[in-house]
């Protein structure tokens, strides 16, 4: 999904004056910036920063909020089903004021409570990843400035697209995460309607989002249908899963591995000769888009109400460039951004 303009580029139309800027850290996975009080302040709430996806999230908006010389203070869940804990530091972190908060939340309901009081102050509400719920949201009052993240329908359709360029033709089966996860089933239907009429997607199983789980259902899958040609999957450690029961079966090399995420790991895979390709997302972006929209919300800027974050195949062509600036985007990668 190349687009036209560097998303570097974009960063220094949103500079300001440098602030002096400190940080410094805590065991539970608090980080903050300090400095003069003057300073425009941003709250950054995420899931589990031991996570590399999350942990690419937090760097992305460090970086940015350096480069904008603003102050951003970071908390994070505990686990991914962390809902109060959450809640209770971005709680604490609506007591002191912020300016801006940028929320990725655990669930789609479970910061609503602490964001209420931000959203009648007036106060910008920038949701990242996963998407808070509007109806939910409308029914407590607050007011989302705009949502940050991956267009999973894309995702998935670049993913078949992907495909089709190494199987043009045939049988590929499709394995997601959990069974009724919205992000999972709306890239299986991103795959689905993109390869529909040329391969035949003979099987949908949910694997919980779990490695092993996704290994055993492929290689099952297998050894039922010795003629599948492909597996398209939701997650990049599922993808790695997957390619060990291809490579277990003897199978390297006549059956396509794609998945989304394009992790480390996964992109390493594909450099050694592994999988095809990936679909890499950048949480790194949308950590670093997060701060620009509350930047552009600060001086008055419009802010768009979606904001699809971009995504990129990854080949064995193109893979040692898209590790060597891992997370962020390779420097070859160019996408609009309207917060440029």
């Amino acid at each position: 999904m190349h687009r036209t303009r560097k998303w570097l580029a974009a960063t220094a139309a949103l500079s300001f004056a440098a602030l002096a800027v400190a940080a410094c850290g805590s065991d539970d996975g608090d980080s903050g910036s300090g400095g003069d009080t003057s300073a425009y302040r941003i709250a950054l709430v995420l899931k589990p920063l031991d996570n590399t996806y999350f942990g690419a999230m937090e760097k992305g908006a460090s970086e940015e909020a350096k480069k904008a010389g603003v102050e951003l203070t970071t908390v994070a869940a505990a686990s991914v089903t962390d809902d109060s804990g959450q809640a209770n530091k971005l709680n604490s972190l609506v007591s002191s004021g912020y300016d801006c908060y940028i929320v990725n939340p655990t669930s789609g309901t479970n910061l609503l409570r602490p964001l209420v009081p931000v959203s009648k102050d007036g106060k910008p509400i920038v949701n990242i990843d996963l998407p808070i719920s509007a109806d939910a949201a409308k029914t407590n009052g607050v007011t989302v400035t705009t949502y940050i993240g991956t267009d999973n329908e894309t995702a998935g359709a670049t993913a078949g697209e992907a495909m089709l360029e190494v199987v043009p033709s045939g049988k590929v089966a499709a394995i997601g995460g959990l069974a009724a996860d919205p992000g999972s089933l709306a890239r299986i239907k991103g795959f689905k309607d993109k390869v529909a009429g040329k391969l035949d997607v003979f099987q949908t199983v949910a694997a919980d989002a779990d490695r092993l789980k996704a290994k055993n259902a492929a290689a099952a899958i297998i050894r039922g249908n010795p003629d599948v040609k492909g597996f398209f999957t939701v997650s990049g450690d599922m993808s790695l899963g997957i390619q060990e029961a291809v490579t277990q079966a003897g199978k390297q090399g006549q059956i396509a591995v794609i998945g989304i995420d394009g992790t480390e790991d996964q992109i390493k895979n594909i450099q050694s000769g592994g999988m095809p390709a990936a679909v890499e997302q950048f949480p790194y972006l949308m950590g670093a888009q997060g701060v620009q929209a509350c930047l552009a919300a600060r001086d008055s800027k419009s802010v768009p109400a979606e904001l699809p974050t971009p995504v990129l195949v990854v080949t064995k062509e193109n893979a040692a460039e898209a590790l060597a600036s891992f997370p962020a985007p390779p420097e070859s990668f160019r996408y609009d951004n309207p917060l440029g």
